[in-house]
C-alpha cells in the first residue's frame, strides 16, 4: 500500500517551527507538500541554531520531504499564483498573525470560493479574539501564560524534599520550544480529521488552532488537577512530577521514584539492575550527545543517518508513527530555497518563459 497520505497535498505557507513541523508530520506520512517561502530569504528559520555549509540542523528536520517554491506573496502576481495553486490542493497551511492573510487577499473565505474543498489551516498565537489576538507570540509567551514556569519553580508538596531542594527551586523556562512542538502536533492532527470528514461530506472547512489553547489543553490534565474543581470539598494532590526525581549516581545520574537515599555510591548500571529486579521504573540520564546511541534507542531504529546534498550526513528523529499496512514515502532531504519553483510552475501550466519573466520581476525563486 501506498503511504497514508499519498495524493493529498499540502500548501505550507507557514514559517519557523509551528505550521512546517505539523506540515513535516503529513510530508513523513506521503503527502506532497509544497513549502511557499519569500524569494530572497525563505523562512527565517533558515538561519536559526547549529549549521554546516549554509544548512541548519532544525529547519532541515522540519522541512524534509516538501518542495520549496519561492513566491513573494506581497505582489499581485505572486498572490494569483498561490490561488492557482490552492485551487487544486487539498490544504493550506498558515501561520500569520490574524489579519495578515485578508490584507494578501489569501484568506479563508477568498480560496474556499475558488476551491470548497479546501482544508485552510490557520495557527495563531491566542486566537482571533481578545487583547491578545494582535499581538506577535513566540513559545516562551506561551510558557509564560500557561502556567507551566510556575510549575517548573514549585516545590513539591513533602516537606522534608521541599527542604532539600529548596536551593536549586526557582521559576525556569523550559529549555525547548514546547508549545510550537505540542501546536504542530495538534494541528497535524485536526488536518488530517477535516480531511477525514471531507471524505464523508465532500466539504472543506476552516481548521483554526491557537498555540494558547494547544497548551491549556495539553497542561490541564495533570498540571491543573488542583485547579479543576470548583467548590468546597477538594483533595488536593502533590504535582505527579513529584513522585519521581533525578538521583545522582557515583558516575552519573538515573531517574526513579523517590528513593529517600543518598545512591551516590552507586554505579550507574548497578543501581538500575537493583531497581529492574524489584520492577521499579527507571532509567539513565543521558547526556543529549549519547542520545543517539542508547542501546533501546538504536534498537528501535528510532534515530535515522541521512545524507544531505549541502549538510553532508544528519541524524534525524524517524517519523515516530509506523503503519503496518502503508509504505513511507522515500526519504527526501530539505531543499534549498525556490529549489522546486521551475517543477511546480510547469505542473501548474506555465510555460517557461512566464516563469522566467516572473523570476526578472523578483516575483518567484
Amino acid at each position: 500500500m501506498p503511504a497514508p497520505l499519498d495524493g493529498f497535498r499540502i500548501l505550507d505557507l507557514s514559517a519557523v517551527v509551528s505550521g512546517p513541523m505539523a506540515a513535516v508530520v503529513l510530508a513523513d506520512q506521503g503527502a506532497d507538500v509544497i513549502k511557499i517561502e519569500p524569494p530572497g530569504w525563505g523562512d527565517t528559520i533558515r538561519g536559526l541554531g547549529a549549521s554546516r555549509n549554509g544548512l541548519c540542523a532544525i529547519y532541515a528536520m522540519i522541512n524534509r520531504n516538501k518542495r520549496s517554491v519561492g513566491i513573494d506573496l506581497k505582489q499581485p502576481q505572486g498572490q494569483d499564483l498561490v490561488k492557482a495553486l490552492a485551487a487544486d490542493a487539498d490544504v493550506l497551511l498558515q501561520n500569520y498573525r490574524p489579519g495578515k492573510m485578508t490584507a494578501l487577499g489569501l484568506d479563508y473565505d477568498t480560496l474556499t470560493a475558488l476551491n470548497p474543498r479546501l482544508i485552510y489551516a490557520s495557527i495563531s498565537g491566542m486566537g482571533t479574539q481578545g487583547p491578545g489576538a494582535d499581538k506577535k507570540v513566540y513559545d516562551y509567551v506561551i510558557q509564560a501564560m500557561s502556567g507551566i514556569l510556575d510549575v517548573q519553580g514549585q516545590r513539591p508538596l513533602d516537606a522534608r524534599l521541599a527542604e532539600e531542594q529548596q536551593s536549586s527551586q526557582s521559576l525556569q523556562m523550559v529549555r525547548t520550544v514546547l508549545y510550537d512542538k505540542v501546536t504542530a502536533l495538534t494541528m497535524a492532527q485536526g488536518i488530517t480529521a477535516a480531511l477525514l470528514a471531507r471524505e464523508r461530506n465532500g466539504l472543506g472547512q476552516h481548521v483554526k488552532l491557537s498555540m494558547l489553547d494547544a497548551a491549556l489543553y495539553f497542561n490541564w490534565p495533570d498540571l491543573m488537577w488542583n485547579h479543576s474543581f470548583e467548590g468546597q470539598g477538594v483533595q488536593y494532590s502533590g504535582d505527579l512530577a513529584d513522585v519521581c526525581g533525578v538521583v545522582e549516581t557515583a558516575d552519573g545520574a538515573i531517574v526513579s521514584p523517590h528513593l529517600g537515599a543518598d545512591c551516590s555510591g552507586y554505579e550507574t548500571d548497578a543501581l538500575l539492575d537493583l531497581l529492574g529486579q524489584h520492577d521499579i521504573p527507571s532509567a539513565r540520564v543521558n547526556r543529549r550527545e549519547d542520545v543517539a546511541t542508547d542501546p533501546q534507542v538504536m534498537a528501535s531504529r528510532s534515530i535515522q543517518r541521512i545524507q544531505h546534498p549541502r549538510g553532508g550526513t544528519l541524524l534525524q528523529a524517524r517519523s515516530p508513527i509506523q503503519f503496518s499496512q502503508s509504505t513511507p514515502p522515500p526519504h527526501r532531504p530539505s531543499a534549498d530555497l525556490g529549489e522546486h519553483t521551475h517543477q511546480v510552475l510547469t505542473e501548474l501550466g506555465l510555460a517557461s518563459a512566464e516563469i522566467q519573466e516572473l523570476a526578472d520581476a523578483g516575483v518567484i525563486a
